[in-house]
């Protein structure tokens, strides 16, 4: 009777699609290995280390909290006042920070912060040389 024409049969080429696929899982397995592990880390000692200058104005907090600039203690309050005359009677607007082992890093970033609103630009972390 009557004949039907035979369709063409649709496909995809599978082929492209794979390479693409294989090339991302390479990508993602070689970018997955440069991200530095997450390990505790112990921040005193450093391999380099440069000499404190008595003009630098060094801001200082031990693992009690406490606020020393330069060998003063100063109190929490008083710490932007104290922090801006040091800066203007060294003409200088770095500010170099010591920390005890351990100190609250919260705390550590707060005393940076409220010497960046008084006019601070730049930070030094004074450290011990390691053995």
């Amino acid at each position: 009777m009557f004949s039907r024409p035979k369709r063409p049969t649709l496909s995809i080429d599978m082929a492209p699609l794979i390479d693409v696929v294989f090339l991302l899982l390479i990508f993602f397995m070689l970018t997955s290995s440069f991200v530095p592990p997450s390990v505790p880390l112990s921040l005193p000692k450093a391999a380099s280390s440069e000499a404190t200058e008595s003009s630098k104005v060094l801001v200082s907090l031990d693992h009690e909290g406490l606020i020393f600039l330069g060998e003063t203690q100063v109190a929490d309050e008083d710490f932007e006042a104290a922090l801006q005359q040091a800066l203007e009677q060294n003409s200088t607007t770095t500010v170099h920070f010591r920390g005890d082992k351990s100190v609250d890093y919260g705390l550590f970033l707060e005393l940076i912060s409220r010497a960046r609103g008084i006019g601070a630009t730049q930070f030094h972390l004074v450290h011990d040389p390691a053995k």
